[in-house]
């Protein structure tokens, strides 16, 4: 299943025939979390005519939520939620506040509006897969290690470090795919005299490009 979610928070701005839409977005990992994170942007905004969101949280996904907050309806939570669903992002909240400008802009021009801004919010924030990966330990002789570094960087299975003793053991943090890939890598080039153990486990974050059309 792939984990995808914000690079980091933002808050940005677009101007739409003198009405601002402000767009925060916000990682959470609970629809209280996000219910929270709504009520403080509403409490820091509340002379704005509304503050529109939409939530996703959870892989799968367990909360999907939505609320136009007095625009008319699906012209605003609507458009914001799509906007997360088009990335397939999740465990993040996006808030859209709006200081009306004067000029109305139909039903329509609210849902491009809306549409816009989340858009705009989700392009600064950036997007990143969230990987779950294992140490790979490698122990090896020295000849082999600036050879198996550049072999390794070609196939993008980069080391992360390195520790020079009586030998070298190079220590990888990969996915199980990646890890049987570089096994077989190693073991082929040391002809089986590379040894194998396994670390700790994180969870990686890597950066995804937007696609924006």
């Amino acid at each position: 299943m792939t984990k995808l979610t914000i690079a980091r928070p933002t808050q940005t701005e677009i101007e739409i025939k003198k009405s601002r839409f402000i767009t925060q977005l916000q990682r959470v990992s609970s629809n209280d979390a996000a219910e929270a994170f709504v009520a403080e942007v509403r409490a820091t905004n509340r002379k704005a005519n509304h503050n529109v969101w939409a939530a996703r949280v959870g892989w799968p996904i367990s909360v999907e939520r939505a609320s136009d907050d007095g625009e008319p309806s699906g012209t605003a939570g609507a458009p914001t939620l799509r906007g997360l669903t088009a990335h397939d992002l999740s465990n993040v909240v996006a808030v859209t506040t709006r200081y009306f400008g004067g000029i109305k802009l139909g039903a329509s021009g609210l849902i491009r509006a809306y549409t816009s801004a989340v858009t705009a919010a989700i392009i600064d924030a950036g997007i990143v897969r969230i990987e779950n990966q294992r140490e790979l330990i490698v122990d090896t002789d020295y000849s082999s290690y600036d050879p198996l570094i550049n072999l390794l960087k070609e196939e993008q299975l980069p080391v992360t470090s390195a520790e020079f003793t009586a030998a070298v053991r190079m220590h990888l943090f990969l996915n199980e795919t990646d890890t049987a890939r570089a096994q077989e890598l190693i073991t082929s080039y040391t002809k089986g005299r590379a040894r194998f153990t396994n670390g700790a486990t994180r969870n990686a974050e890597i950066p995804v490009p937007i696609q924006t059309k």
